[in-house]
């Protein structure tokens, strides 16, 4: 998605994209587990004040992720927003000698544009990754593996004798 500042007929831009399962799978390369359930839908809201750019972004739809319990793959549903304001390039503080300049808390959602055209996709694509729970659960009741046999305890009962995991228990607190 990309904005043009010649667009800006009017103070507001609206914009909605519909992100294909290839490019998705793009933005998750390198995340292992993790592939495309369909289009990722983003809605962006672009306001013009002078040269700064505000825009308000809805991110939406699904990707497949491993459950962390029971390892079998889930649907992780994504619904994210994100605000960002983009200044132009000559409004960034610059280091002199070496200097390092520290970011304030007012900072951390400024990008800075130069030219005409300001690219969004990497911002779409870093909201999605953001999106992703550290741990995805297939759902909440989710019995996970047995630590012995690993069967998988939502499918079928465990095999193992509730003896055998006290005698283990008690193995591991004593020695």
């Amino acid at each position: 998605m990309e904005i043009r500042l010649e667009d800006f007929i009017y103070p507001q831009i609206t914009k909605d994209e519909l992100y294909p399962p290839n490019i998705v799978d793009q933005w998750l390369m390198g995340y292992e587990g993790f592939k495309n359930k369909g289009n990722i839908h983003a809605y962006a809201h672009f306001v013009k004040r002078n040269a700064n750019i505000i825009m308000k972004a809805e991110l939406s739809g699904n990707i497949i992720g491993v459950c962390s319990r029971c390892l079998e793959d889930t649907v992780i549903p994504i619904n994210t927003d994100m605000t960002i304001i983009f200044l132009p390039q000559s409004q960034q503080r610059k280091p002199s000698n070496g200097e390092e300049i520290e970011l304030q808390s007012d900072e951390l959602d400024v990008e800075y544009y130069k030219g005409n055209v300001i690219d969004v996709d990497y911002l779409i694509r870093e909201s999605l990754i953001l999106a992703i729970p550290y741990s995805p659960l297939c759902s909440e009741t989710c019995k996970g593996l047995c630590p012995h046999c690993g069967n998988n305890l939502n499918k079928d009962s465990c095999s193992c004798s509730k003896e055998q995991d006290i005698f283990n228990r008690i193995k591991i607190n004593i020695f």
